[in-house]
């Protein structure tokens, strides 16, 4: 399997990943229940206030999931047809400060309420 492979089937991976967190938003906000994703099963019994849980992380899961499905669009696209190096650079580190900013946000959420 050639690298191009990989890291395409890595893109997937990322944009499956935005789909399934999207996913989990909207139903955190139907059923007011803390999705598995966000706190496994064996904590859930702990979470204190867990509509509260699920409303504070419905929009930064949302927008974690929109960022993540761009980036796996932008570099799929970027590889595939466009190859602009810079592009690649500039998705790269708005994908990892996406992911930094959205786990220091759970972590804090998961603090006041687990």
């Amino acid at each position: 399997m050639s690298s191009e492979m990989i890291v395409l089937l890595f893109d997937i991976i990322i944009l499956i990943l935005g789909i399934a967190a999207i996913y989990a938003a909207v139903r955190m906000k139907k059923t007011g229940v803390p999705s598995a994703i966000l706190i496994p099963k064996e904590e859930q019994a702990r979470v204190r206030h867990a509509e509260t849980f699920c409303e504070k992380m419905y929009q930064p899961t949302i927008l974690f999931g929109v960022m993540i499905c761009l980036y796996g669009i932008v570099d799929i696209l970027n590889r595939q047809f466009l190859k602009v190096p810079l592009m690649d650079i500039l998705s790269m580190a708005c994908f990892l400060i996406v992911c930094i900013w959205y786990v220091r946000k759970l972590r804090e959420v998961k603090g006041e309420h687990v």
